[in-house]
Order: structure tokens, then sequence, then C-alpha cells
């Protein structure tokens, strides 16, 4: 029998170990600080930190699980616990009365933000002080590549890259000079630089094709199902046939290989109706990102300049169609203040809502 065993190379076996030995160290560092200074363990500050990210400082526990790399029997056991120091409360989702949210309690988020300071000294000590800036650089990116194999779906991205709202400093756009000249090719309205290393532009009529790629792309957001011949089925072709800028909007990410990501939405009649269908005044939402583009913040920072031109332009909300088990798009929604309001087949129909509906009430503002 032949071993066909791809063995490691003395250099890579080298880079491997040394892997090996961060990894069997860094978790024993970070828990020893914590539980020295916060009397928590690294686990309860990635579950509480979580939470405090999250819009109303709410998570199902399904999504807090997958988004914390935890089976629900270890979760249910952290959370207990923390419940009874009074840092969490759980109680019955008001979409789900079957499943369970667990919030943030004002003393959580106390903690966190006590725990905060010195667990970022400890990163730096250990880490990032460590490096010089390339070096830093060199770090994300593989860190990126190994979370492309580890995390396909993108769960801890959705929660843990930072929000640029939250720091004014990461909001303002730099262009380089040779940024500042794509933008000007970008489209007649110009775009904006971004810290995810993008540019931003809104999608026009002329957009019809890239659409057409996207709504494959998120039609096979699992696996490839979906055949581009089928896009002509009028329940799917609606979603991107005869894009109208006046009616509709859309958002397109750019890089230097192209369009990388891009979130549009459409206003659909009662008699064509989509799969997140709510309401004629509520445009469905669509969303994909190409793989180069994944856990980079794109699609956060899609959904985050999308929602903000629907608040403006004063439309009731926004809803879309999650299927079961795209975890890590459900809890980027969730972030957002996406709310479950329906089922249709094996897809949740999800709703954030700008203003209240008549005779209804205001589901997030």
């Amino acid at each position: 029998m032949t071993d066909e065993t791809l063995w490691l190379t003395r250099d890579q076996l080298r880079a491997w170990m040394k892997l090996v030995a961060v990894m069997e160290l860094l978790p024993a560092a970070l828990d020893q600080q914590l539980q020295r200074d916060a009397d928590l363990t690294h686990f309860d500050y990635m579950v509480v930190a979580m939470l405090s990210e999250t819009d109303g400082r709410t998570l199902r526990m399904s999504a807090l699980a997958a988004a914390t790399n935890a089976s629900l029997p270890r979760l249910s056991h952290v959370v207990s616990r923390l419940e009874k120091r009074g840092l969490v409360t759980r109680c019955p989702s008001v979409d789900d009365r079957r499943a369970t949210d667990v919030r943030l309690t004002d003393a959580g988020y106390d903690a966190i933000v006590a725990a905060a300071p010195d667990h970022v000294r400890t990163a730096r000590r250990f880490v990032i002080d460590a490096l010089d800036d390339d070096q830093v650089g060199q770090l994300d990116g593989i860190t990126r590549a190994l979370l492309e194999r580890l995390d396909p779906e993108g769960r801890f991205a959705a929660l843990t890259y930072p929000r640029e709202e939250d720091d004014p400093a990461l909001c303002e756009a730099r262009l380089t000079g040779a940024e500042a000249g794509a933008a000007g090719a970008g489209s007649a309205g110009g775009a904006a630089a971004d810290p995810t290393g993008v540019l931003f532009r809104e999608v026009t009529a002329s957009d019809t094709a890239l659409l057409r790629h996207a709504t494959l792309a998120a039609m096979n957001w699992q696996a490839p199902t979906f055949t581009d011949a089928e896009l002509d089925r009028p329940d799917f072709a609606h979603y991107f046939a005869d894009f109208d800028p006046s009616r509709d909007h859309g958002v397109v990410a750019v890089d230097g290989d192209g369009p990388v990501g891009v979130a549009w939405v459409r206003f659909l009649p009662a008699d064509d109706q989509g799969y997140g269908f709510v309401s004629e005044d509520v445009p469905e939402l669509t969303l994909a990102v190409e793989p180069r583009g994944r856990g980079r913040g794109i699609g956060s920072a899609l959904l985050t300049r999308l929602l903000a031109a629907g608040r403006t332009a004063d439309w009731a909300g926004v809803s879309l169609s999650v299927e079961d088990g795209n975890t890590g798009a459900r809890i980027l929604y969730e972030r957002v203040g996406f709310r479950t309001v329906g089922r249709n087949g094996d897809s949740d129909t999800m709703l954030v809502r700008f203003r209240p509906a008549p005779g209804g009430a205001l589901v997030h503002q």
C-alpha cells in the first residue's frame, strides 16, 4: 500500500508547532487575567461581549451558541451561572415562544465595561504589542484565511467585526489618489471609501447582470442548488429584473477586482410577492458578498448604508427571507434589528420596521 500522506515540510512543521503553542498558551493567559481581575472566564467574557454588541443586548440562545462556537448544553450552563450573578436574564423569545432569548442586564453591561480595559491590555501585551503594523496586517490576512476554512458561514465575523458607526474615527473616508480615481469612474454619483478597504456606490439600472449574479449567489448560499437558467422564473426574476432607482435602492461594494458585494431592496406588489414579503410599503432585501470579501465586515457595511437610506427615505421598514441553517446571516440581521415575523416553507420572514404599521406597534426604531 502506497503512503499518500502529504507530510509537512520542515518550514510548515515549524510554523504549525508555533501555532499549536500559541493555541495552548494564549487561552490560559486570557483566562488567568480575566478570572483574577473580573471573576470571569474568557468564555464568560465572550458571551457577555457578544450580547453587548447586539441590538437590544439580546440574542436567541441558538444564535448565541453559534456566535460563541458553543454547544447548547455548555452555553446553558454558562448562562445559568451568569444569570445567578445578575449579569444576564433569560426569557421566552418575543418572536417564537418556544425559543429562549438571553438579555444582558445593566449589571452585565457594567461588568463588561469594567473588564474591557484590562482585557485589552492583556491582548496588547501578548499579541498586538509584539507585532509591528505590517505584522498586524499579516496576522489579519492569515487569520482571515484560516477562518474561511474553520468558520465558512462567518458566524464570528458577523458579530465581532468592529462596527464603523461605533467609532467616528473609523467612519472617516480616506481616499488615496488611486481610490479617488476609482471613485470618479465608479458611477455618475461617485463612490465613498470605507475602512473595510472597499468603495461604495449606488446600484443603477445598468446593474442587471450584477444583481442577477448576486441573486444566484444568495440562493446558492449553501450549495449550487440552482442554475442561472432557473433565474428566469418569475418568482426569482423579480428580484433583479427592471431595477428602478427612482423606487428601488441598492448599494454596491467595489474593490480593486470589481464588485465584491451588493445589497438592494425591491418594492414588490401583493400579486407578485417575494419569499420575504410583508406588505407593499415594505421593500424586500437581498444581500450577497463574494467569497473574497467575507470576514471583512462588508456585509455589515452594506446593510448599515442601505438601512440608513431607508430611514432617510421614510420607508416603512425592510423585510427579508432567511433559510434554516443560514446562521451567519441570521446573526448579522438580528444584530441590526431584524426580528422574525413569519414563516414561509423552510425560511423565516424577518422584518426591521422604521415606523409603526397601520394599527400596529412599532417593531424597531
